[in-house]
């Protein structure tokens, strides 16, 4: 009961924050796309494009490579809840808030407890969860993916530190399922995490001079990254498919999304509006109180464990309060010089996205204050519950929430018309001059010659229509093409065309009857990925299976 209890107290402390997540209705959000991506990813497994990466409804229809480039994790994990509960996608798309909200909670209580004990960790826990910009996250800016990383890394944080720390096979199991669960969730997280988990895991080696280790390390990354190659090779190697410049111009650069001091320690004010340019957003990005104050005693702390010579605890609070200091100096327009150096950090597009870090740093350190004999500590520590949540939870709850909204009034009509043409500038085919501004023609059509198209179908990964052409004609296909659409026309492959402005499918067809399908099929790079993750999860499930066999020896 010992060991649930904290658990079951962390659970409870969650319940004010989640009620919006839970029983029936929905919520705008910044990215309301959330349920069209689960719906994309149903039909998907449906037509057995698996991995999926071909979404035949965004960009008004035309389709785009969506989950070739775009976080994939969470949204097979909602086709998962799908399979397997009796649930509607938007009470799916909530429960997958809900667990990454309960997954930082609990992997942040794990992580701080193995350094600051079980108070300590539920204290990390709760500064974590009801940290504001976990609201943000959630229900302002509606950004699951990014929601689940920040769920992600405390689990990665502390399976690589007992990797470290005595190596064994189980524990490099573990790590390498988290660093696949992070490459496939969030590549802008992935991206940022990356240099701090690699100090982290070199402070560690250095620290504790267990330089055996850096093998078993080095070996859950290549596992890890092998399990995710299907979607990390062409995430990367296939940019050059895309029109990447769209992902750091205009509203996206960051040069705009910069806050200030003012915004960061002491706005109280909460918004639901976008990021601007300049102290005017109608967003907050305050970093939290009693969070940012209670810091000093943390310090405080730190001075203590010195006369105590806790240097271990010491130089991982100091290292802590350090980390957090700079991220959170990362989103300060005075760290524009190394903005400007980097230049892969233009992808993160705003600055202030550094603030998930900022609060994982200071939770992680502001739980050593349940580290230290104190008069009273119980009553100090139930008093920074109360004043935690009291001056939170008001953050916690969505704009315009309405409990009887359904599946329907996204899917069908204007609302289902919002999603399709939504982020259509995303992940553009450089087949394609400009995106569409209307959505698509429901039937391919002849723009040259003469013909009738019938039973025209229209698939996740796949087309097919008959045509009775009179003479010679070209048919163009509601469907953006992208590498590898191909065309088969009477059972044999043909060649392709790209037709206007959009880059649509197009086919020329002689007279007479034909039976005209189209297939999205892989190209290379996406074979070699899906290709070195089946070989990677057998190698794995191998040496985990031969690891417990002489265990049992």
């Amino acid at each position: 009961m010992k060991k649930v209890l904290p658990f079951l107290v962390i659970l409870i402390l969650l319940l004010p924050g989640s009620y919006y997540l839970l029983g029936r209705g929905y919520f705008n959000m910044h990215d309301d796309l959330q349920v069209m991506r689960v719906y994309e990813m149903g039909k998907c497994f449906s037509d057995g494009q698996i991995p999926c990466r071909w979404s035949p409804d965004m960009v008004y229809g035309y389709g785009q490579a969506m989950f070739n480039y775009y976080s994939a994790f969470p949204y097979y994990l909602g086709q998962f809840i799908r399979m397997t509960l009796p649930v509607s996608i938007m009470a799916t798309v909530k429960l997958l808030f809900f667990i990454s909200l309960i997954g930082a909670a609990f992997g942040m209580y794990l992580l701080a407890k193995e350094f600051w004990g079980k108070t300590g960790g539920i204290l990390a826990a709760l500064f974590y969860t009801y940290a504001p910009y976990h609201a943000l996250d959630i229900f302002v800016r509606g950004a699951l993916a990014e929601s689940f990383s920040l769920a992600i890394l405390p689990f990665l944080w502390l399976s690589l530190y007992k990797l470290i720390k005595n190596p064994s096979f189980v524990k490099v199991f573990a790590a390498s399922i988290l660093v696949f669960l992070l490459l496939t969730t969030h590549n802008i997280s992935s991206m940022i995490y990356a240099p701090f988990t690699t100090i982290w895991v070199l402070f560690w080696i250095i620290y504790l001079k267990n330089w055996r280790s850096t093998r078993y390390v080095v070996t859950s990354g290549l596992f890890g990254l092998g399990l995710s190659s299907f979607f990390i090779l062409p995430a990367i190697f296939e940019q050059n498919l895309i029109r990447v410049e769209y992902l750091t111009l205009d509203y996206s650069d960051f040069h705009a999304h910069f806050v200030t001091l003012n915004q960061l320690f002491l706005e109280r004010k909460w918004g639901y509006g976008p990021s601007i340019f300049g102290p005017y957003d109608d967003l907050s990005f305050q970093i939290g109180w009693p969070h940012w104050f209670l810091g000093f005693i943390v310090i405080g702390i730190v001075i203590y464990g010195l006369g105590k010579r806790k240097y271990k605890e010491v130089i991982l609070a100091v290292s802590l309060i350090t980390l957090f200091l700079f991220t959170a100096f990362l989103a300060h327009p005075r760290s524009l010089f190394i903005w400007e150096s980097l230049p892969l950090i233009k992808f993160v597009q705003f600055p202030w996205r550094f603030l998930g870090l900022s609060m994982f740093f200071l939770s992680f350190a502001l739980g050593n204050i349940g580290n230290i004999r104190l008069p009273l500590k119980p009553f100090f520590v139930c008093l920074i519950f109360i004043l935690t949540l009291a001056l939170n939870i008001g953050y916690f709850k969505p704009y315009n929430f309405s409990r009887q909204v359904k599946d329907e009034d996204k899917l069908t009509g204007i609302g289902f018309d919002l999603q399709q043409k939504a982020a259509i500038l995303d992940y553009l085919p450089k087949t394609a001059e400009i995106a569409p501004p209307a959505p698509a023609f429901e039937v391919p059509k002849v723009i040259s010659g003469e013909g009738v198209i019938d039973n025209f179908t229209k698939q996740s990964n796949r087309f097919s229509f008959d045509a009775d052409i009179y003479s010679a004609s070209e048919v163009v296909v509601p469907v953006m093409y992208f590498p590898n659409w191909i065309v088969i026309v009477d059972n044999q492959k043909v060649a392709s065309g790209i037709n206007g402005a959009h880059g649509v499918i197009s086919v020329k067809l002689s007279a007479g009857k034909h039976i005209v399908r189209g297939r999205f099929t892989d190209t290379p790079v996406r074979s070699i990925g899906n290709a070195i993750t089946v070989i990677t999860a057998v190698l794995l499930f191998s040496a985990s299976v031969i690891a417990e066999r002489r265990k049992n020896v």
